[in-house]
């Protein structure tokens, strides 16, 4: 409410007294430019203006547990759902893109660094993925392009592997 205020006083100490805001007409008097300083101005001042109760501040750290990197490719080819290998649509003027999010190296396939120690052992760093669509032929078929699914890496994600004893299993 504060904040309204304050760019409501802003205004009318721009075009003026406040009977003037009451017509359309003073309104159009004032320029872009105008009403642009006024936002700028009032943004100096708006950490003055407390919009949420100060007392409690909860700070969120998000780290993952296994680092990935995304990056946008451009491929010539990709895995369809089946295995088959297949040619991405291409031409001079139109090239598919696409986010592939992969694990960093020196994580791939390495223990999960935030895992407790007792099951570091039996973590490790994998390389998820997913399925996108793509404007797609079978690969060295001179058959029409249509649209299917491709294999893109997707993340990296901490796996637990434990291998159950089958006395341990068995009931007593």
């Amino acid at each position: 409410m504060q904040m309204i205020l304050m760019i409501g006083i802003m205004f009318i100490s721009l075009i003026g007294k406040p009977s003037a805001i009451t017509s359309a007409t003073a309104v159009s008097r004032v320029t872009r430019a105008q009403l642009l300083r006024a936002i700028l101005e009032h943004s100096r001042y708006s950490h003055d203006v407390s919009k949420r109760n100060l007392e409690r501040v909860d700070v969120t750290y998000r780290m993952d547990c296994c680092a990935s990197e995304t990056h946008l490719i451009h491929p010539r080819g990709g895995l369809a759902r089946d295995g088959k290998l297949l040619e991405i649509y291409r031409d001079h003027r139109t090239v598919q893109k696409f986010y592939q999010t992969t694990c960093r190296p020196e994580i791939l396939n390495k223990p999960c660094p935030l895992v407790d120690h007792k099951f570091q052992h039996v973590s490790r760093c994998v390389q998820k993925y997913s399925y996108v669509y793509a404007f797609v032929r079978d690969f060295n078929v001179s058959e029409s392009f249509r649209l299917d699914y491709i294999k893109l890496k997707s993340g990296c994600s901490c796996e637990l592997d434990f291998t159950l004893r089958e006395d341990i299993m068995e009931y007593r």
